[in-house]
């Protein structure tokens, strides 16, 4: 959680690093573009991604096929 916007949120990387057909990683929901950007973003940028991040995680659940053996 964010205790200020001017500090930086860690990376939403969780070494998961392959992209679906859309670009988008399938660890971290972040596009190719997002994610090379990462480091050149403000803190506020970050964060708004971060918030951003959680809305198509959740997004990207509901709309995934069930798992094999489901």
């Amino acid at each position: 959680m964010k205790s200020s916007e001017s500090e930086r949120p860690l990376s939403p990387c969780v070494l998961l690093c392959t992209l679906d057909e859309r670009g988008v990683c399938l660890g971290c929901h972040r596009t190719l573009a997002e994610i090379s950007r990462w480091s050149l973003m403000t803190a506020a940028e970050q964060w708004q991604l971060i918030d951003e991040l959680t809305t198509r995680k959740a997004r990207n659940a509901a709309t995934m096929p069930p798992a094999k053996g489901d």
